[in-house]
């Protein structure tokens, strides 16, 4: 399934609104998602912006349902689904077609002008228009290809500031190369929903996204070599951006990141553009950042959770659920689901600093019982209130690292560990209902919601 007919489907289950009237390529996007995803909103399609002719779809996997349906599956399904699918790598394949979509269009030399997509200047005080959907693909001569978001500040016509922490694979590759020659790489915007999913998690050097993109479908996915530089792309991709960076690094930023804050200016590497290329009628996306909920803090690194899942399910079989809620700005806090059956003496403590080393950007871990809902912040907190003896259910270590966005530590940071299960002498006593009073009291309340509604016109 690629983008555009992704978007469809969202469209005809009423998950996706447009907006056919014109709206400013400054602030008004970002004020529009702010919106839509402070109110767990549909995804949005801006038919006009600016000047640009080209529409730009927005908060398209701004909620944990889109991204199950993009997978095909249900919410509750994902975590053991995706598990299992990331067993397995699929290799991409080349397009053995006539004319590749992406290339249906190709824009080269003078003609090039990335300012005439709708790239939008989202929050008041960042440093330029931004992308934020972009997918940098790009090869690191020892650990190979791999594809990955980095956003895109628009110095002008040919020329973008791509941001990229110090361990990402593409810092690497930058970095390494500065002053022996060009990094060849191109932006692809606009992809199948597993291309975009696979590249917003971390995998391990030279596991390509691409490959755990095809292990999603089940199916390769399809490429196609780039115009004017040697990176193959997929081919159903909306928009290419060609180029390369050649080691010059400058001033980028600031942007509001996942955290909701906004950064301050850093130093970046430039990428040159050598040439765009488009499907007939492009749709661009637009992945809006911002104070959690916000559709970054959705889509990024929700793979990770079921491979942590895995990995950690093979030593810790007692081990039911994991999930780091996007709400709280996904990094930073690891809620673990355990069957209590199967408890012994310090397993859970273990459990949770195994877990923090597995996700090391985790400050947060909490434990609860298989009787608490772990996609409930009310539910899971209303089991640290209960079941969490500060004194005796809390353990932290310090000197440890988080994400490098982290606006209270900058990277190293502490962790803290929260064991709200029911332990042995646990007191608390839940009441429980006769199951036909339960069915009779579901009956009167519907009936009187009836009532209350009047006729329909």
């Amino acid at each position: 399934m690629d983008f555009r007919t992704f978007l469809d489907t969202l469209e005809q289950t009423g998950d996706l609104i447009r907006i056919n009237e014109p709206v400013a390529l400054e602030y008004d996007a970002g004020a529009i998602c702010r919106q839509v995803s402070d109110a767990n909103g549909p995804a949005v399609l801006l038919s006009k912006i600016g000047t640009a002719s080209a529409p730009l779809a927005m908060n398209v996997y701004g909620t944990r349902g889109r991204i199950a349906r993009a997978l095909g599956v249900s919410e509750s399904e994902m975590l053991g689904h995706v598990a299992q699918r990331l067993k397995t790598r699929v290799e991409t394949t080349s397009f053995k077609g006539d004319k590749p979509r992406c290339q249906e269009v190709v824009i080269t030399g003078d003609d090039v002008d990335i300012r005439d997509l709708p790239f939008p200047l989202w929050n008041l005080g960042d440093g330029g228009r931004y992308i934020t959907a972009g997918l940098v693909i790009a090869r690191h001569p020892e650990f190979g290809w791999n594809i990955a978001h980095h956003r895109g500040q628009i110095y002008g016509p040919k020329e973008i500031g791509v941001c990229m922490a110090p361990e990402h694979h593409l810092r690497f590759a930058t970095d390494e190369a500065r002053g022996r020659g060009r990094v060849e790489a191109a932006y692809a915007i606009g992809v199948r929903p597993s291309v975009s999913i696979a590249a917003g998690s971390d995998f391990p050097l030279g596991d390509y996204e691409l490959h755990v993109a095809g292990a999603l479908e089940g199916r390769p996915i399809e490429v196609v070599k780039c115009k004017t530089i040697d990176v193959h792309v997929p081919e159903d991709t909306e928009v290419v951006i060609e180029g390369y960076f050649d080691g010059e690094i400058r001033e980028e930023g600031p942007f509001v990141e996942y955290t909701g804050y906004q950064t301050p200016i850093i130093q970046s590497p430039v990428f040159t553009v050598t040439a765009v290329t488009h499907r007939h009628s492009p749709i661009l996306h637009g992945v809006f950042a911002g104070k959690p909920p916000c559709e970054t803090d959705a889509l990024w690194r929700e793979l990770e959770e079921s491979d942590a899942f895995d990995v950690l399910r093979t030593r810790f079989p007692l081990l039911t659920a994991l999930h780091r809620p996007p709400s709280l700005a996904r990094d930073y806090v690891g809620i673990l689901q355990i069957n209590p059956v199967r408890l012994r003496k310090g397993i859970v403590r273990t459990l949770m600093l195994a877990t923090s080393a597995v996700m090391p950007r985790l400050k947060y871990v909490i434990c609860v019982d298989n009787d608490v809902d772990i996609y409930n912040l009310t539910d899971v907190m209303w089991a640290v209130a209960t079941r969490c003896d500060p004194k005796n259910d809390m353990a932290s270590v310090n000197g440890t690292m988080t994400s490098w966005l982290d606006p209270s530590s900058g990277g190293l940071s502490g962790k803290v560990f929260f064991d709200a299960t029911k332990k042995e002498g646990f007191r608390g006593r839940l009441p429980t209902y006769p199951e036909d009073s339960m069915d009779r009291a579901r009956t009167l309340i519907a009936a009187a919601m009836k009532s209350q509604m009047g006729p329909a016109v």
